[in-house]
């Protein structure tokens, strides 16, 4: 069950002045609607590259308003949000942004709060608190009406890219169906700590294969058509038979590729619960 974690900024409703830069009586003041309220799916997040295309940490916040007066143009101002990171409760001064526009709900995947985290020089593989309250932005004004800050108790990963250019994704009707019109490879994720190809996801009863680069030039599949998932690890031949996953349901599925581009020569699957 989802943790909510519920923070009100104090003191909001208190009036902004706008100055114009030639007179006084140019001033206008602006006036939030309400105090803005952040929420947050968990405040425990452990990233991992396997899971990086899936939600980290969903994050939702109360819409705000603003009331202009004292100025030639009276209608409500364009209201846009970004969450800012930091590691300090107080540490604001040059958060780290992730851009939500006009949204007041925002789902950031793993890559993505992973690349964040990384680049506020949190640790990979320590886990470590961080602060992240959601700002209201009114217009281009670069006036912020912000949140009380969160804490997150957050894990990132080690990023790295796989040993050349090459993808590799799960097609067939166990997955999303054979390519055509609508169906996509379901594309597996660089681990570089397993030094495979890893996917957590949801399978079908049906036939499936992989392939590199969602083209059929190089494909893996089995000796012979086995049944996944299975006590052992399959080994796979260039252009070998499809497999079968024989009981739908949510799985880990780890590739091992040997060689590169066109000189791949074998492979293992795992597919485990």
């Amino acid at each position: 069950m989802k943790n909510w974690i519920t923070q009100v900024v104090a003191g909001l409703f208190a009036v902004a002045t706008l100055a114009s830069c030639e007179k006084d009586e140019e001033k206008a003041t602006i006036t939030p609607s309400n105090a803005v309220t952040l929420s947050t799916s968990t405040n425990t997040v452990v990233l991992t590259q396997a899971n990086q295309s899936r939600t980290g940490a969903s994050f939702t916040w109360t819409p705000v308003t603003f009331a202009v007066s004292n100025a030639a143009e009276t209608s409500a101002p364009t209201v846009s949000y970004r969450l800012q990171l930091a590691k300090t409760d107080t540490g604001f001064g040059s958060p780290t942004v992730i851009d939500a526009g006009t949204n007041t709900t925002l789902a950031v995947t793993a890559g993505s709060l992973n690349t964040a985290l990384l680049n506020m020089g949190l640790a990979p593989d320590k886990a470590a608190p961080v602060y992240v309250r959601v700002a209201a932005v009114v217009g281009t004004d670069a006036r912020s009406f912000v949140s009380n800050p969160v804490m997150l108790t957050v894990t990132p990963y080690k990023e790295c890219l796989p040993p050349n250019s090459d993808s590799w994704g799960i097609v067939g009707p166990a997955g999303d169906g054979w390519p055509g019109a609508t169906a996509t490879d379901r594309v597996l994720t660089w681990d570089c700590d397993a030094k495979a190809y890893i996917l957590r996801t949801a399978l079908k009863v049906g036939d499936f294969k992989l392939r590199m680069n969602k083209d059929w030039a190089v494909n893996l599949g089995s000796l012979t058509k086995p049944t996944v998932p299975g006590a052992a690890a399959t080994p796979l031949r260039p252009g070998g038979e499809d497999m079968t996953v024989s009981v739908a349901g949510t799985y880990t599925v780890k590739l091992t590729v040997t060689g590169s581009g066109a000189n791949v020569t074998a492979g293992t699957l795992t597919v485990t619960p």
